[in-house]
């Protein structure tokens, strides 16, 4: 198969948004959004969106939460970039 949704003098559209909101000192939230669209029938466009909640408990600490979906559709050709998946995540920052 022709890779040339790999190249980058292809006609292959990329998208990236990002928006966050500081509700105070302690929290915050954002939305992250992607999407690929390769311009081949024979290779699906694959979204992804991130939603997450920020916590700073203290200035060294801080606690996320996140959610992380992607979708990949049914025609790639790899296997492993079929489907659709989706994570859960809690991340603590620690900064000393």
């Amino acid at each position: 198969r022709n890779m040339e949704y790999a190249n980058p003098y292809g006609t292959s559209k990329w998208w990236f948004v990002k928006a966050d909101q500081q509700w105070n000192d302690k929290w915050s939230t954002f939305l992250k959004y992607a999407h690929a669209d390769y311009d081949e029938d024979w290779l699906d466009d694959a979204k992804n969106y991130t939603i997450g909640v920020n916590y700073q408990y203290t200035p060294a600490i801080a606690f996320q939460l996140t959610y992380d979906h992607i979708d990949y559709g049914d025609t790639n050709p790899a296997d492993y970039l079929n489907g659709d998946n989706h994570v859960v995540k809690f991340r603590t920052t620690v900064n000393f």
